[in-house]
């Protein structure tokens, strides 16, 4: 990462230099490219410090399994929960997620009738190029 970004900023910044020559020749477009070269430089730079700096066990998936460890570990900071005991990847469990938990006793209507129209849908078969009208989701006026 570290020679990309050593190579792609002077890249840039000649890519720069040569636009500039060409919008002194004439070329109108080439006052677009002379600035666009200088953002890319910068956004390289950013992503190789992003790259460089960001701790991914506190980001992304691993981030979130860490945080529920440390809650349910009952401390605040999630370096100090010990691992996430989750299941073992395996190809029937490719990735294990945890199911949200409603603390909700009964069962919204309107979502109750979402699911219903949705297992409708499921059962009736796959709409295909053959099969138009399998389905046709019309709303009641």
């Amino acid at each position: 990462m570290h020679i990309w970004c050593l190579l792609f900023v002077p890249f840039c910044v000649a890519a720069t230099w040569w636009q500039i020559t060409r919008a002194e020749d004439g070329n109108g477009l080439s006052y677009l490219y002379t600035f666009e070269w200088p953002v890319f430089a910068l956004l390289g730079v950013y992503f190789w410090w992003q790259f460089l700096h960001t701790d991914y066990d506190a980001v992304g998936l691993r981030g979130m399994r860490n945080q529920a460890a440390a809650e349910s570990a009952g401390t605040t900071d999630p370096s100090a929960a010990s691992a996430p005991t989750a299941e073992p990847l395996t190809s029937t469990n490719p990735v294990p997620v945890a199911s949200p938990r409603l603390d909700v006793d009964e069962e919204d209507p309107e979502l109750a009738a979402y699911n219903a129209r949705l297992a409708a849908l499921a059962s009736s078969g796959e709409k295909t190029w053959r099969m138009p009208e399998a389905h046709v989701a019309r709303r009641r006026q």
